[in-house]
């Protein structure tokens, strides 16, 4: 983890505080998450997985972004495990901040089974040949 010392710390002399650089926390998210897992939070975890560390201040106010909202309200009510585990396998002093992006949850909606089975009986080669030959249909 590279932490890089306050300036104004670093200034008047005294102890030297540690704030987060972000490229190094966001390389180390994987094994973040594994270390989840391995402390029975796979629930957090998972949904983690679909969440992206956007920014950290120097203040240590740790953002995280999800694009999935129902993985943003779990994660929103393990706000204070969240950010202890956070603070303990950084080894920094992290505020935790868990934001819904919208934005990108519009682009990566997935597709509903219904959807897939429309697509599948029109691009699939097997499907529609089995639903024209044999008059069947994909039930869900």
């Amino acid at each position: 983890m590279n932490k890089v010392p306050k300036p104004d710390d670093a200034a008047v002399g005294g102890a030297h505080d540690t704030v987060a650089n972000i490229e190094a926390m966001k390389v180390e998210w994987r094994q973040f998450l594994d270390h989840l897992a391995k402390k029975t939070h796979n629930f957090m975890a998972t949904h983690l997985q679909s969440c992206e560390l956007t920014t950290c201040t120097p203040e240590g106010i740790l953002e995280i972004a999800c694009c999935r909202k129902f993985s943003y309200e779990e994660l929103l009510q393990d706000r204070e495990l969240l950010q202890k585990e956070l603070s303990e396998f950084y080894a920094l002093s992290i505020q935790l901040r868990i934001r819904y992006d919208a934005q990108k949850d519009a682009c990566t909606k997935e597709k509903s089974v219904f959807t897939l089975f429309q697509e599948l009986s029109q691009k699939n080669e097997v499907v529609r040949f089995l639903i024209t030959e044999f008059g069947g249909e994909l039930v869900y």
